[in-house]
């Protein structure tokens, strides 16, 4: 990720907080992070979803789905507000460092994916750095020594 100044600000360019090439707004950075006190209300909106037999019409479902699907989404990526993404951890998993309040420079895990939303890991940024930079100097260790061996095999 890279921040680069544009038409409209600072943005993270690259991995994005919500999609994998959305641009990350320094503002959206800024804003509050509430990620666990949005949790109670994006379970009170799952709770809501539009079920089709409750509708007189194919119509009306649609439009009451579309206005339902809207706030839902909107709730689940503001949950992404007032942090920045970090690494990737697979399985759309993802490392974010709190850029807000009074858990600023807080490492949380998003952990959405398993149906569990952003979680504090307990870790500060330069522990999670830390750590980042000695599993890359295994993996390199491995991947040299590896190199190695197969340049050695007849």
């Amino acid at each position: 990720m890279t921040p680069t100044l544009g038409d409209g600000g600072w943005q993270w360019r690259g991995i994005g907080l919500a999609f994998s090439t959305q641009p990350t707004t320094a503002e959206f950075a800024g804003r509050p992070f509430v990620a666990e006190a949005l949790r109670s209300e994006l379970a009170a909106i799952e709770a809501q979803e539009p079920e089709k037999g409750a509708f007189a019409s194919d119509e009306e479902f649609r439009r009451a789905y579309a206005a339902w699907e809207a706030r839902y989404e909107e709730l689940y990526d503001a949950q992404e507000a007032g942090a920045v993404f970090l690494s990737e951890q697979g399985c759309g998993y993802a490392s974010l460092m709190v850029m807000t309040g009074p858990h600023r420079g807080a490492i949380r895990e998003d952990l959405r994916p398993l149906d569990r939303g952003i979680e504090p890991t307990g870790d500060d940024f330069a522990y999670w750095y830390r750590s980042w930079l000695e599993r890359t100097e295994q993996r390199l260790e491995t991947w040299q020594g590896e190199d190695h061996a197969v340049l050695r095999t007849p």
